[in-house]
């Protein structure tokens, strides 16, 4: 290869090339982890019963849209699981940033050599979990081109290193009252049981409960200290809305801080949280009047699902959509309509692994049942 032609690399092309490699590659290799489970359907058929369970808007699915499958990869398949991961999380990790790129690519962002280089490290980290000797060549094959021409540019002898995935602390909500102190809190077992579960034979009949988003670290903290820069705005926004697509409905405040923990911002100052903010402000999703952010797929007028959790969730029960929080009002009262207003309060909070109703989760009710 001559030295002009290194240079010369495109790194959108060289992403463009990765990401339709990737595609071809897991096509196959999902279906053949399900082929038992899924007797003769297409794999796709899983994401419209996990659709169908979410109370989310129908619509088709591609086996060969790498969006889809990242899905598969990253996504709790009802009763299925994680049938792609084991219990390092590697695949949905690498999903995830995949997720984030793939975000990126169709929002027609730029690319730097930088991103080429690691979105084809992410794609043969990826393929070798599979053990997919063939794929991981030809991302190899990618991914030393892409260092090739980015160690001609940055003056590089060895590759980038990778980005690491250290446990990120959150900032504390203000305190209060959201500490819950009591014994271990888990739902009643009637509030996983859907009246529709006839329609989601391949992933099972129980309602989904809460899943978060596994944080992954794709960027450094000069990302959010600089959003006034076209790049950084990019990176930051493709994270929110891939945050808010998986966990939504999201309070603002909780996508704020995921998205800065992202870029590995430990500490979310003021001016942090305040540019990030204006970025997910500018995102094409819905954002309601008590704050919360709606995936695309998601109508807040007639989406009636709730996604119940136990006390060992990492979920703040003032950031839980009071839509959300009225479904499983307006549920548990249609169960038991013997109910007081004070049991179906203190059933609510058991729904989403609480017990005492302090002052905020109180006044949080309240918003939902003015929704009823």
């Amino acid at each position: 290869m001559q030295k002009g032609d290194v240079v010369a690399l495109d790194a959108r092309h060289s992403v463009d090339q990765g990401l339709l490699h990737l595609a071809t590659r897991l096509d196959p290799i999902i279906g053949a982890r399900l082929r038992l489970e899924l007797d003769g359907l297409p794999w796709t058929s899983v994401l419209v019963e996990l659709d169908r369970m979410r109370g989310k808007t129908a619509k088709h699915f591609a086996s060969t849209d790498l969006q889809s499958q990242l899905r598969m990869i990253t996504e709790r398949l009802g009763n299925l699981g994680f049938p792609f991961d084991d219990h390092s999380r590697q695949v949905s990790t690498l999903g995830n940033e995949l997720r984030i790129v793939r975000n990126k690519w169709a929002h027609q962002d730029e690319f730097t050599l930088l991103d080429a280089w690691r979105t084809h490290d992410f794609a043969v980290r990826l393929l070798e979990r599979f053990s997919d000797a063939e794929g991981v060549a030809e991302a190899t094959t990618l991914r030393n081109a892409a260092f090739a021409a980015l160690a001609e540019k940055e003056n590089l002898v060895t590759p980038p290193a990778r980005i690491e995935h250290e446990v990120v602390v959150e900032d504390p909500p203000e305190p209060s009252a959201e500490v819950e102190e009591d014994a271990h809190v888990t739902p009643d077992a009637g509030v996983y049981v859907r009246a529709d579960a006839a329609n989601t034979p391949l992933i099972g009949g129980a309602r989904h409960s809460y899943d978060s988003w596994n944080l992954v670290i794709v960027g450094t903290p000069d990302v959010v200290d600089n959003l006034r820069r076209k790049d950084a705005k990019e990176q930051a926004r493709a994270v929110a809305t891939e945050i808010a697509e998986f966990e939504g409905p999201i309070h603002l405040d909780r996508l704020t801080r995921l998205t800065a923990y992202s870029f590995g911002a430990q500490r979310l100052t003021e001016r942090r949280r305040r540019s990030v903010l204006h970025q997910i402000l500018q995102l094409e999703l819905e954002i309601d009047r008590d704050g919360f952010v709606w995936p695309s797929d998601l109508d807040p007028e007639s989406w009636d699902e709730f996604r119940p959790n136990d006390s060992t969730v990492d979920r703040v029960f003032t950031e839980i959509s009071p839509v959300e929080i009225a479904n499983a009002m307006r549920f548990l009262d249609d169960r038991d309509p013997a109910m007081s207003d004070d049991e179906l309060y203190w059933s609510t909070l058991q729904t989403f692994g609480r017990h005492r109703r302090t002052r905020g989760c109180a006044n949080h009710l309240e918003k939902a049942r003015l929704l009823l």
